[in-house]
């Protein structure tokens, strides 16, 4: 691969720590971009900073070889907001001639505001490029207009390889089937003594209490009211159970006066964040993952439960059932009813002789979908693209 800067575009939101190092929220995006980046010997990340405070829970950037260009953090549906994200222009086309000084080839994450522009000027500019669109591929009811658009200049006018999550075998041309990554191979390999004594657990005896985990920012479209809905039904049925909920948003006050109303204190626990390792903890825990988004591209937390040997419920989004094949590995469900998802669980909880299978095929899926499988697969398509 004949490049050796590379330049990022990306809206994920960074700070610098007390100790002045930079951190972001985003634990997973971190990961990745450390493991891409050494693919390159200097790396320079476009991207909005906001103040550091003492209840954030960070990952910190180890590689020194990354730099950053620091953004104005923009967005919102405000009329004052659209007059900040106007005012911000200067700012992203200094950041884009700087990147484009920088780098022997830029990556552009989509979809936001941001490489919008960032598309053309990089266009113009005749540079080499490859993206990243992480939200759902196919168009879906409600999507943004923005988002459409977008696929639609990355399709006609983007002049590089774009990776996508899609259920399409081949898409053809520069679109590339991808995936996003949440654990490395010695990741994978550490979990295998806890997968054995998993499997151990379960032939000895039966369960009496799953735990299920449904991770995501507590906000409309993850979904979780139905989550807690399928669990208020089955605690009023008598069934055991603990269900954890990770992540923080809007609605966490919403859901902790659903969880009081329906006396379900003893059975679910809203978590709050959590860093990858805290979250490996309560996986290692977990008998199942079940996650209700109303719309996805890639579900990560499925493919993290795969490796840490948790069998997946999953909504009806676009890869569900190429992760769960044809029950084989998971289940998909409607979010229609709720009742229909109590009638699957409580079924699936009957089946525990079938669970070890679906852990083994699950765990080989996911070593399928590492972090080194994803950066071979952007060396590659980047390498063949530009004929390297």
């Amino acid at each position: 691969m004949n490049v050796k800067k590379l330049a990022i575009v990306t809206d994920c939101v960074h700070m610098y720590t007390a100790e002045g190092k930079v951190a972001t929220e985003n634990h997973i995006f971190q990961k990745q971009l450390e493991a891409l980046c050494a693919l390159f010997s200097e790396t320079l990340i476009c991207c909005p900073f906001v103040p550091f405070t003492k209840d954030k829970v960070v990952s910190v950037y180890q590689n020194s070889t990354i730099t950053f260009s620091a953004l104005p953090n923009v967005g919102g549906n405000a009329v004052k907001d659209k007059l900040r994200l106007l005012a911000a222009f200067p700012a992203w086309f200094k950041a884009f001639a700087k990147a484009a000084a920088f780098a022997d080839i830029v990556y552009q994450r989509f979809p936001n505001n941001l490489n919008i522009p960032g598309l053309f000027y990089f266009y113009f500019r005749c540079k080499k490029v490859f993206a990243t669109y992480t939200g759902t591929w196919k168009n879906y009811s409600n999507e943004p207009a923005t988002y459409r658009l977008q696929k639609w200049l990355l399709k006609k006018l983007f002049r590089g390889p774009v990776f996508i999550y899609t259920d399409s075998a081949a898409p053809g041309g520069k679109l590339v089937k991808s995936f996003s990554p949440s654990f490395d191979l010695q990741e994978w390999n550490e979990e295998t003594a806890y997968i054995h004594k998993r499997i151990e657990r379960l032939n000895a005896g039966r369960i009496e209490q799953p735990v299920f985990i449904t991770v995501g920012s507590l906000q409309q479209n993850k979904n979780q009211q139905f989550i807690l809905e399928v669990f208020r039904i089955l605690h009023e049925q008598g069934v055991s159970f603990r269900l954890f909920i990770v992540g923080d948003g809007p609605l966490r006050d919403a859901y902790l006066g659903f969880i009081e109303k329906h006396r379900l204190a003893q059975k679910v626990v809203l978590t709050g964040k959590k860093k990858y390792t805290e979250l490996k903890q309560l996986y290692r825990q977990a008998h199942f993952v079940i996650q209700a988004p109303l719309a996805e591209g890639f579900g990560k937390v499925p493919v993290e439960g795969f490796c840490h040997g948790v069998i997946p419920l999953l909504s009806n989004t676009a890869l569900a059932a190429e992760m769960t094949a044809g029950s084989q590995r998971g289940f998909v469900f409607s979010t229609g009813d709720p009742q229909q998802v109590v009638t699957l669980i409580t079924q699936v909880l009957n089946r525990q002789h079938d669970w070890p299978k679906m852990i083994a095929d699950g765990r080989e899926y996911a070593a399928s979908l590492s972090m080194e499988s994803w950066v071979a697969q952007i060396k590659q398509a980047i390498s063949r693209y530009y004929e390297d």
